[in-house]
């Protein structure tokens, strides 16, 4: 019997049983997930067709969801949309809510699983994200801190709690950022939870819910620092992390463990973590790195003993991490719900433990050493997100090389120009020998003079990017030969990849292409094939064991 069908059947049973019995045990995501942006695929609609309706939008989604939720590689969605979205108005407001492509999503997901009674129940994931998308009735309540960094000084009041950041790798543009401590924007982002969870906590798709609240424009542990944003030319050049410094300096005088610390933001996840495990009940709570915190100091930071391997080079960033994750899989810890922790930023060119900090490596690493326990609040899942669509970005996400290459990577011929700021303009003479088609050399490109001017042959195909990448997620378990790469003992629970990847697949279901496995054998298979291959191997590995197919 497979775990869905288990799953329905305890369920079955536990609606029968008396009202005293035992509170059943919380849903846990498994399989594969298609990640929807919700406001990213609004603005694509709204561009592409400036006087679309709210009605042709819903319909938009409505379809989307179908194709998705259709899709038998898809296990259900995953959906990022941001607060202000959610909650355009104040909660005294006659309408502070707009559930509308929620509604639509669970909707869709329950239709489906009507219509096929006997196949795996399709679920939900919730990622709504705060930080830069915190709704503008609540900033304008939040005093402003950027006399601080202005010269001279402007000293703001003690009360202040919102900071303007410009140029931040996630989103870009110049916003303002709530601070995670602000009383204001803490009790907000809670008041909201709380309405979230009122309707759907006992949906029975609604099976994860990602923490957030101390962080900008995902729900990854990533704030604006010197390594993913520039310095602050509205502040005189002034950096990230000096911005902070003196955040910190005026927010906690008088304690020492919060200066040129990441004390603060990782005390904040820490109650972030609580509130969740408070306002929700019977799912799972997803915990997600990011290698984002600001590096405020070169020492005088401690890396949990059981995380040490996740930190081969030890920062304050890695250290502030790993110390949020020790602190979530407490047993004691996230109420009655299950645990995930997740990667967001999976690619084929990222390697393993031995080079960079946490990655899908350190998410592996926590699965692996909780897979022993058996309680839901002691065993941590382990989930990743590919970094991009494998489709619309093939050899960003895919290539086996970084691409574009870094400035120390490339090669002689390969100069950038500084008005270069999209993939298409790159040089051809920059594409690495990784990313070519089999057959192709650096050389063939000769007569190309940038990337959108080379043939898509001479590429990597999307299916191919998606092999390497797998490859990189199922390395270490024990179905890693499917993929190429090395059996091991880690479980994994569940992975997310974007919707145009499942919509590329569903078009391409009868146009397979040539694939090079790791051992250099060159095989004829589909994107589709890959996914419900993938999705089939990632179900034998799940947890807990007592729900994997037999």
């Amino acid at each position: 019997m497979g775990c869905w069908a288990r799953r329905r059947l305890v369920l079955s049973l536990l609606a029968l049983a008396p009202p005293l019995m035992a509170q059943p045990a919380p849903r846990r995501p498994q399989g594969i997930y298609a990640v929807v942006n919700i406001e990213e695929n609004i603005n694509k609609q709204q561009a592409a067709n400036p006087s679309i309706t709210p009605a042709e939008l819903k319909a938009y989604f409505v379809n989307l969801y179908q194709d998705l939720l259709g899709n038998p590689a898809v296990s259900g969605l995953a959906l990022w949309v941001n607060w202000e979205a959610l909650n355009p108005n104040p909660p005294a407001a006659a309408n502070p809510y707009d559930w509308t492509y929620l509604d639509d999503a669970f909707n869709q997901a329950s239709a489906q699983n009507v219509r096929n009674p006997t196949t795996a129940p399709k679920t939900v994931q919730l990622v709504p994200l705060p930080g830069f998308q915190t709704p503008q009735w609540l900033l304008a309540q939040i005093p402003s801190c950027d006399g601080l960094f202005r010269t001279p000084v402007q000293t703001p009041p003690r009360t202040c709690g919102k900071a303007t950041f410009a140029g931040f790798v996630e989103g870009r543009g110049v916003r303002e950022l709530p601070m995670p401590w602000n009383p204001l924007y803490k009790s907000a982002w809670r008041n909201f939870l709380v309405a979230l969870a009122a309707r759907y906590q006992s949906n029975p798709a609604f099976v994860s819910i990602s923490v957030a609240g101390p962080t900008a424009s995902s729900e990854e542990m990533i704030l604006p620092d010197n390594a993913n944003t520039p310095a602050q030319q509205q502040f005189g050049g002034l950096l990230p992390n000096a911005m902070w410094l003196r955040l910190l300096a005026l927010h906690f005088p008088g304690r020492p463990a919060y200066q040129r610390s990441d004390q603060a933001f990782i005390d904040e996840w820490k109650a972030a973590i609580d509130m969740y495990g408070q306002i929700f009940s019977g799912v799972t709570l997803v915990a997600t790195t990011g290698a984002g915190l600001p590096n405020l100091a070169a020492r005088g930071f401690t890396v949990p003993s059981d995380f040490t391997a996740a930190c081969p080079h030890p920062t304050m960033d890695c250290a502030a991490e790993t110390t949020i994750l020790s602190y979530f899989g407490k047993p004691a810890v996230g109420g009655a719900n299950a645990k995930a922790a997740q990667e967001d930023g999976m690619e084929a060119s990222r390697v393993s433990l031995g080079r960079f900090n946490l990655g899908v490596d350190g998410i592996k690493l926590v699965s692996r050493s909780t897979a022993q326990f058996r309680a839901p609040a002691a065993q941590v899942l382990g989930g990743a997100q590919f970094n991009s669509s494998f489709t619309n970005f093939t050899l960003t996400e895919g290539c086996t090389s970084k691409f574009p290459p870094r400035p120390t990577d490339r090669p002689p011929a390969c100069s950038i120009p500084s008005t270069c700021t999209t993939q298409p303009c790159i040089p051809a003479a920059c594409i690495p020998q990784a990313c070519l088609a089999p057959g192709v050399t650096r050389a063939d490109l000769a007569s190309f003079s940038v990337l959108r001017d080379v043939p898509k042959k001479d590429l990597i195909s999307p299916e191919q990017a998606e092999y390497n990448v797998l490859k990189i997620y199922f390395d270490g378990t024990a179905v890693a030969s499917s993929f190429g790469g090395t059996p091991g003992a880690t479980p994994l629970n569940y992975l997310q990849i974007y919707a145009p990847d499942f919509l590329y697949a569903a078009m391409h279901v009868h146009a397979p292409a040539q694939v090079v496995e790791t051992g250099g054998t060159s095989v004829s298979i589909s994107a589709q094939d890959l996914l419900n291959l993938a999705r089939q191997k990632l179900l034998e590995i799940c947890e807990p064991a007592s729900l994997r197919p037999e």
